[in-house]
């Protein structure tokens, strides 16, 4: 099973990110610690310059499992569901953007907080016009079969797609291969009554999973039985990786390798020293 961990190369207001604004120093030592790969968190596309990633990214042997974009709307009110329509086609363009760099690795983008919040003035037509951006950008990836992961966030950020069964409803109502769920067992332990029955119902559309323990900080610094998840979702088919987006506290490399012993521990593979 492959395991990413949350990384980015800016300064951000978004905290539960590792290394922020040393992506050499990230790779390097996840690397080390036997990560497979990184979920990349951009403002934009052009953060990043995609040939220097790459040589980063062969250079340590890793990949580039996923693009995480909440940061368009943390730092810059960006997102898919807004009633500004400048706002939504730059958000539109950007999930371009990242799927023109992650097309080339087979990786996902994440539809997190790029999603935005319901406005309240027209909840109805607020929702058609995001869902129209959502097909766009859906469109937009089926010329490279990119896939994007659609994530659960608890209601104290947004009041859009808090729960597993939200996302899951609106994944299967969209029809498409290229769109699954992002669980974060952070999120979910604020919003499921289950944790376990809500990835059950959900096991054929999830593409990836989020762990981050109830506190958010690394897997195994809190109270949440990373055993008993790990040990149902290794079984989903279209699961593509293990992710872990946490604070980086009391420090990045510290928390990612608590992270990676933990996951490693649960999913009964070696652990790394």
């Amino acid at each position: 099973m492959k395991i990413a961990a949350s990384v980015t190369p800016n300064k951000t207001k978004f905290g539960p990110l590792l290394y922020p604004g040393d992506i050499v120093r990230a790779l390097k030592e996840l690397s080390e610690m036997g990560y497979d790969g990184i979920e990349l968190s951009l403002r934009t596309p052009d953060d990043i310059k995609k040939k220097e990633l790459f040589k980063l990214l062969d250079k340590y042997d890793m990949e580039l499992l996923s693009i995480a974009t909440g940061q368009s709307f943390i730092e810059d009110s960006i997102s898919l569901f807004t009633l500004d329509e400048e706002k939504r086609k730059e958000a539109v363009r950007r999930i371009r953007g990242y799927i023109d760099i992650v097309s080339e690795t087979g990786g996902c983008v994440i539809l997190g907080g790029i999603k935005g919040k319901l406005e309240g003035t027209d909840d109805k037509k607020q929702f058609e016009s995001g869902s129209s951006a959502v097909a766009d950008c859906l469109s937009y990836a089926e010329k490279s079969g990119a896939v994007l992961l659609l994530e659960a966030i608890n209601r104290y950020e947004t009041n859009l797609f808090n729960t597993v069964a939200s996302c899951t409803d609106y994944v299967k109502a969209m029809k498409s291969s290229l769109l699954k769920v992002l669980p974060d067992t952070y999120h979910m332990n604020i919003e499921e009554r289950s944790i376990y029955d809500a990835l059950d119902d959900a096991s054929d559309v999830v593409g990836a999973i989020h762990c981050a323990d109830n506190n958010r900080l690394a897997p195994g610094m809190g109270h949440i039985d990373f055993r008993s998840i790990l040990s149902q979702v290794k079984t989903f088919k279209n699961l593509k990786y293990i992710g872990v987006e946490v604070l980086p506290l009391p420090e990045s490399k510290e928390c990612a390798q608590t992270a990676i012993n933990t996951i490693r521990g649960c999913l009964n593979e070696e652990v790394v020293k």
